[in-house]
């Protein structure tokens, strides 16, 4: 689900509390959601952020790639993320990532093997 038109400071809270209830719905079952968006403001856009924090709440794993310092303040506001790491997350390379996976955060580098390569290229 891409929800940057369904989630942000164009969408409404109706659209956003069932998006929440989603996550929170789905998680209570052991299932897993994905959320992606390229501007981590999206998120806490709407009704002061409170459907972004609850989303984040009900994620077992948050991974950030590389985020421009607008993005980075906003993050911090929002999640236990160290001055340090504040840092790593703008430096960022292609695959390399941050990620909360309970109360550790751990820096990733992701890399796709041979056959991965082939069926991207």
């Amino acid at each position: 689900m891409k929800y940057g038109g369904l989630f942000g400071v164009t969408s409404n809270k109706y659209v956003a509390s069932f998006i929440y209830k989603i996550f929170k719905t789905i998680r209570k079952y052991g299932g897993s959601a994905v959320a992606i968006t390229q501007d981590v403001s999206d998120l806490f856009s709407l009704e002061h952020g409170t459907y972004g924090k609850s989303i984040l709440n009900n994620s077992s794993i948050k991974t950030f790639f590389s985020l421009e310092e607008e993005n980075i303040k906003i993050l911090s506001e929002n999640t236990n993320v160290s001055d340090k790491e504040k840092i790593e997350i703008k430096t960022l390379k292609r695959g390399e990532c941050l990620m909360f996976v309970g109360d550790d955060h751990i820096l990733t580098k992701i890399e796709a093997d041979e056959f991965e390569k082939e069926i991207i290229t």
